[in-house]
């Protein structure tokens, strides 16, 4: 039988102390959390607690793939899921140019929408480089609370393959600096499947709206299938701009999104170029304002857009 300990009153943690096994009834997922501050972490640190932080998100990565590879027990048929907590300081953190597999990424801090400290940040608005640009595929990951910026004619986020992941409450934006404007805020080169994105805010930043980049999200490549965008705000030039080489587009949806802004001159807010047997995304609820088109569906568009509110110009203000 094991040691029962009975709390009456108060139970406090310390910064620094770690708790292992079961609590209260949750599991334990087999992997590591590492923890991440570029204020007081280091690059040659363990990541293990807050008390020996690494330094940057890229660090965290690079210790969680390397621990999840060689985790006791790990067969090719063991996938161990890590954890990666990053704190929101008043500095970005550096650009990505790799994203884990099987692994939580969270920000703690101010919430990612806007430009004021606090955010747990990645990628700079200000210069001409990506927030990150992954070529790997990507495989069972999870994004929570962050903010991607991205420079001119850049990537907030690009992915070549992303499967089976989740993106929560996150932010693709430019923040509002003149020279911020990024090509698309996120862009899928090739293939993206079982990808759920929800609560985001995609292509610009709601402080200036008036920089917003080319295009708020770009699909790519041959594949969009079994993957939904819902609840969020999408921006650009164009909002979403779907390829004409997609060929397998079933099961996806966008859902009760918001394409556009008054403030924008959006000249189409879903352009939709998929001509293939496969091209059957739905757009559902989704409320598009934009100074040309609406909606742009190259296939069956008449059977894809259901139940959506469209703006086609917008009203002058008044004087």
């Amino acid at each position: 039988m094991g040691q029962q300990v009975n709390v009456y009153r108060e139970l406090k943690m310390h910064p620094g102390a770690i708790v292992t096994g079961s609590w209260n009834g949750s599991f334990d997922t087999g992997g590591h959390t590492y923890y991440v501050n570029n204020i007081t972490g280091s690059s040659t640190a363990d990541g293990l607690s807050w008390n020996s932080a690494v330094d940057q998100v890229s660090t965290a990565i690079t210790l969680s793939e390397a621990s999840r590879l060689v985790h006791p027990g790990t067969t090719t048929n063991d996938y161990i899921r890590n954890r990666i907590v990053v704190q929101g300081t008043g500095t970005a953190y550096t650009k990505l140019t790799a994203l884990g597999l099987y692994v939580d990424i969270i920000g703690l801090g101010a919430d990612p929408r806007g430009n004021g400290a606090g955010i747990a940040r990645i990628g700079s608005d200000t210069v001409a480089e990506s927030g990150c640009v992954s070529s790997a595929t990507i495989r069972g990951l999870n994004l929570y609370n962050l903010q991607f910026q991205a420079g001119i004619d850049k990537y907030c986020l690009s992915s070549t393959s992303m499967f089976r992941s989740r993106i929560e409450n996150c932010t693709f934006m430019t923040n509002g600096s003149a020279t911020g404007n990024p090509t698309a805020a996120i862009y899928s080169t090739t293939a993206m499947g079982g990808v759920v994105i929800d609560d985001c805010v995609i292509g610009g930043s709601n402080c200036s709206l008036d920089t917003e980049p080319d295009t708020g999200m770009v699909i790519a490549g041959t594949h969009f299938h079994t993957s939904i965008v819902q609840n969020c705000q999408i921006y650009g030039l164009a909002g979403v701009t779907v390829a004409s080489t997609m060929a397998a587009t079933w099961g996806s949806m966008f859902k009760d999104d918001v394409l556009g802004d008054g403030s924008q001159t959006m000249a189409i807010c879903v352009n939709d170029d998929s001509t293939g047997a496969g091209a059957h995304i739905l757009y559902c609820g989704c409320y598009a304002m934009a100074s040309g088109q609406a909606f742009d569906i190259e296939t069956n568009g008449t059977k894809r857009v259901i139940g959506c509110y469209e703006i086609n110009a917008f009203i002058a203000a008044s004087t």
